[in-house]
């Protein structure tokens, strides 16, 4: 996979990576909002099977995956954020996700490199609508699927469970069409 946008490229993930993602991931709205990514990442080479599997999947466009992606800066190739998408089982439909390094955001990154990636996904697919799921209380990112073009379609209350990484109890379910 290799993007280049206006002022970014969504590429692979790489082994070069895995120090920044670790740091990025420990981030406090990251571990807020993301929790899962930090789980299972407090050494040196915790993420080094999950870049492995992301490098072997290289010439993969299954958007049901679950698949991440490096947003980097092109002229340093320095690791910001991730975008990705892949199967979310409980809807069950092709959901995006992303995230930026405190450091980066406010910037306009996120939803650059989320409309990017909407635009592959749908090039190399048969899906009409991908969609967000956004905690309530994450109203930084809802901003950022309303720049990206995605439109609040409805607010989520699950009855008889909690939706993977959320703290409120409601989320915003958001879609973007071909």
């Amino acid at each position: 996979m290799y993007i280049r946008t206006k002022r970014l490229v969504i590429r692979d993930l790489e082994q070069k990576d895995e120090a920044e993602l670790i740091r990025i991931v420990w981030q406090k709205n990251i571990l807020k909002f993301m929790k899962d990514w930090s789980e299972n990442t407090s050494f040196p080479g915790a993420l080094q099977k999950y870049i492995e599997w992301h490098q072997n999947q290289k010439r993969s466009t299954d958007v049901y995956e679950g698949k991440r992606y490096a947003i980097v800066l092109p002229n340093e190739d320095k690791l910001i954020g991730t975008v990705g998408m892949g199967l979310e089982d409980v809807v069950n439909e092709v959901e995006m996700a992303y995230f930026i390094d405190e450091n980066y955001q406010g910037n306009g990154y996120a939803a650059e490199a989320l409309s990017a990636l909407f635009d592959w996904c749908i090039s190399v697919s048969d899906l009409s609508y991908l969609i967000l799921t956004i905690d309530c209380e994450n109203i930084a990112s809802c901003r950022v699927a309303e720049k990206a073009g995605f439109e609040l379609f409805e607010k989520r209350t699950p009855i008889s469970h909690k939706q993977h990484n959320m703290i409120s109890d409601s989320y915003f379910y958001y879609r973007k069409y071909r």
